[in-house]
């Protein structure tokens, strides 16, 4: 089975090219950038031209692209509503129609925000109630990929976190990293969610693959918790000063884009299809502290 994978120099780009796969998996990456990710083949592409972005699937042939690039900047997204809509939704449009052109499958990452956060955690059959212009957009992409005449997965994710080298910081490393300098932090407490080890996806979506699962689903971590808790448990696991962490609220924030509160995934549907769950927070940040390079970045000797 050959997959593409878009966006490739992201963090859940960069999980799934460095991924050791086995039964006859192969990947390659495409992106924007002119540098290739690891050992695995790579494209340079833009996915704004649709005449390329059609060449590059020609080309490539594969079974599945999973799509992995977006503009996931919320705030951003919010003042500028038309890069939102052109990376958000345009990108998806040119893939599903390259992709029922040459004949393969399109993986689409959504996300938690579709939701309004007044009563989750959600389950697929949830209804949607976007708030922000990032989580409008993104309910589009869903329906462009799922209403198309394609095999057709969309895989709503949140909270992902994980150490992979040359991957721009996240929700636990950019804390840890605040930590470890010694840095006052100021995180929200009243919203909710399930922290996602970054790896538990990259291999829910090349099992959901291989699989050939159509559809939607869901795909978190096991805890669910405020951001505040997720970030002192990661100090209590690496016995950093718990002190520093002040609690505020998400109107104390002063963000551009409104959030779900309440939100969170169940992830029973992907449970069922695969026979697995994702990790717990612990059991997450347990494996990110045990790879070298981990060590090596942030000299924690756990």
């Amino acid at each position: 089975m050959r997959l593409l994978v878009t966006g490739a120099h992201g963090l859940v780009g960069r999980a799934l090219l460095g991924g050791s796969w086995q039964g006859g998996i192969e990947l390659s990456g495409c992106g924007r950038r002119d540098e290739p990710v690891g050992a695995r083949p790579y494209v340079q592409v833009d996915l704004a031209d649709p005449v390329a972005t059609l060449a590059l699937l020609r080309a490539q042939a594969p079974d599945w692209v999973i799509h992995t690039a977006a503009l996931t900047d919320v705030d951003r997204c919010e003042r500028e509503p038309g890069v939102s809509e052109q990376v958000n939704c345009g990108l998806v449009a040119h893939l599903v129609s390259a992709c029922q052109e040459v004949g393969c499958g399109l993986v689409q990452l959504s996300t938690d925000y579709v939701f309004d956060g007044e009563a989750g955690p959600y389950a697929e059959t949830a209804a949607t109630n976007p708030l922000s212009v990032y989580a409008r957009h993104k309910l589009i992409s869903e329906e462009l990929v799922l209403s198309a005449s394609i095999e057709a997965l969309v895989v709503r994710t949140l909270w992902l976190y994980g150490h992979i080298p040359g991957a721009r910081l996240n929700l636990v490393t950019w804390p840890l990293k605040s930590l470890v300098r010694g840095e006052e932090l100021r995180i929200v407490n009243d919203q909710w969610g399930n922290p996602t080890y970054v790896h538990d996806l990259a291999r829910a979506l090349v099992e959901l693959c291989a699989a050939a699962a159509t559809g939607l689903f869901h795909f978190g971590g096991a805890d669910f918790c405020t951001r505040q808790e997720l970030v002192q448990q990661v100090a209590r696991r690496f016995s950093l000063d718990i002190r520093q962490i002040h609690p505020i609220t998400t109107a104390d924030a002063g963000q551009s884009a409104p959030r779900p509160l309440r939100s969170g995934l169940i992830s029973e549907r992907v449970k069922s299809k695969l026979g697995w769950s994702a990790r717990t927070l612990d059991e997450g940040l347990c494996s990110m502290a045990a790879e070298e390079s981990f060590q090596s970045n942030f000299r924690i000797l756990t």
